[in-house]
């Protein structure tokens, strides 16, 4: 996943690490899922707020356009009781915006109760 990619985190990769990784693991290793969330990074401070994660998988996405081609993109809107029909479109749309495409492959619900007890965890 990419939860700290650009976070405000003292050892979290930027940029140009999350970059590399992104050449590395998908350019030169096969792999093609990318799992991203609205919300990300994660710490997220007023210089790298949430959203920048997507933001710098949008600018590897733009550097050739047939890279959205290969690759599945996996976003997240954060549960709660802010999800309904219009924030669940205005965070969709959002995501895309930060990560410059016009669809996304899987859009997820994420942390629909991130505080209930884990003894309810099944």
């Amino acid at each position: 996943g990419t939860q700290r990619w650009g976070s405000g985190d003292f050892n979290a990769p930027d940029e140009a690490t999350c970059l590399s990784f992104l050449d590395r693991a998908i350019l030169e290793g096969g792999i093609n899922l990318i799992d991203t969330a609205e919300q990300y990074p994660i710490p997220s401070t007023r210089a790298k707020p949430e959203g920048d994660t997507e933001r710098i998988i949008g600018r590897w996405l733009a550097q050739d356009k047939a890279r959205r081609q290969q690759v599945v993109i996996a976003s997240k809107i954060t549960g709660g009781q802010n999800v309904n029909a219009k924030n669940i479109i205005a965070d969709c749309e959002g995501s895309l915006r930060r990560l410059g495409t016009d669809y996304l492959d899987i859009y997820n619900l994420h942390w629909p109760a991130r505080y209930s007890p884990q003894s309810n965890w099944g």
